[in-house]
Parts: structure tokens; C-alpha cells; sequence
């Protein structure tokens, strides 16, 4: 395991360290682990040891850095539409990440500048409205401080109750293996992040 990624996952995908949701063995269900996120426990999960996932909003402040679009159902029809708004954000200059979640569905995921989670939701909702997809994250305005909020299963990691890894697409839609995927997430990394508003966005996406 290379440090890099670890770091690049750390940075991309976590607000917060004094917690996260870990998935349990042959479940779609998480708990939430009240430890501190180390190194290791992202390591871990990238080797497919165990499975987190990321609270999204920052309880401090309910800031986001990442927004997460989930098409869940029959995987053919799901990738289409997950497709179209990836080569949609692309268009319009964003920088998006395309992810097969290991189940049955995919993500589309999009790295931003430190965001207020109704900017960001506002944004979200109406960018992929034609999109339908099956969930939008940030789900909530905002978290009380005790609070947890919304969390996506982070890239790279094993599925526990399908046992399938998930895998990302690179910029031509084609299937990348895990050092593949290792490599593109390290390269998105390395791009600014992606500045999102509302006002003037219906403008903006037509």
C-alpha cells in the first residue's frame, strides 16, 4: 500500500476523524465506530480487510467537499443514466468520478471546494434532475453537531454483502483495474476542486 493513496483518499473523502461507519460482514448495513479514522483503517479498507464509508457533512460547520449521485437498480439501465451525467459534469468543465459501488448500482461523485450542504444540495438536485438518480448527497441541509448526516462506502474497498469490489471508469468510460483506479483518483486529486453555486445555474446547465 503506497502512502499516496491513502493520504489522497483521507483528503478527498473525509471531513471529520473522530469517527466512521464501518460495514458489517454480509450486510448492507453500517456502524458507526467512535474511534478516531487512522491510516491504517484506510489502508485496511483499500486491501478489502474491512469496508468504511465517510460521513459527509462537517458537524462544526455543515460544510461539504464532495457530493455524491447514487443510480441504484438494473445495473444496464443505471449505468446509462449514471454516464450521461458524468459526460454531463464533464462538459461543463467539472471534474467527475465515476465508481461501480460493488453492488448494484454506480456512483458519480464530485470533489468541491468547502461548501455549505444547501449550496451544495441546491446544486446537486438541480444538475442531475434529468438524471434521476437514487439518491443525492448531501441528503440534509444541515446536522446537528452531535449528529452524523449522510455516508457513502469510500472507492476502492470490498463490497460485504455482494463480496465484489467496486471499480472506477476512467475519462473514456472503460473499466480500470485497482492500481488503474488507484492512479486516477491520485491524478483527480492533484486538480483543483470543483467551485459549484446556484445562482445562475439553470443558465449555466442549458
Amino acid at each position: 500500500m503506497t502512502k499516496d493513496i491513502v493520504s489522497v483518499i483521507r483528503e478527498l473523502f473525509f471531513v471529520r476523524d473522530d469517527c466512521y461507519p464501518m460495514q458489517l460482514d454480509g450486510l448492507n448495513e453500517y456502524k458507526v465506530i467512535k474511534r478516531n479514522l487512522t491510516t491504517d483503517i484506510i489502508a485496511r479498507h483499500i486491501r478489502g480487510d474491512i469496508t468504511i464509508g465517510s460521513f459527509q457533512i462537517n458537524p462544526k460547520d455543515n460544510m461539504v467537499k464532495w457530493i455524491c449521485f447514487d443510480f441504484d437498480g438494473d445495473l444496464e439501465e443505471e449505468f446509462e443514466k449514471a454516464k450521461r451525467l458524468f459526460l454531463k459534469l464533464k462538459q461543463k468543465g467539472f471534474s467527475p468520478l465515476l465508481e461501480f459501488s460493488g453492488r448494484r448500482g454506480y456512483h458519480v461523485w464530485l470533489f468541491v471546494e468547502h461548501t455549505d450542504s444547501k449550496i451544495a444540495r441546491e446544486f446537486a438536485v438541480k444538475i442531475s434532475e434529468e438524471h434521476k438518480p437514487s439518491e443525492i448527497f448531501p441528503k440534509q441541509d444541515k446536522i446537528e453537531k452531535d449528529g452524523f448526516g449522510g455516508q457513502v462506502k469510500v472507492p476502492l474497498g470490498l463490497h460485504r454483502a455482494s463480496n465484489k469490489c467496486s471499480y472506477l471508469f476512467d475519462d473514456k468510460l472503460k473499466i480500470l483495474s485497482k492500481e488503474g483506479g488507484i492512479k486516477y483518483i491520485i491524478k483527480i486529486s492533484e486538480k483543483e476542486r470543483d467551485e459549484i453555486k446556484t445562482k445562475g445555474l439553470l443558465d449555466f446547465l442549458y
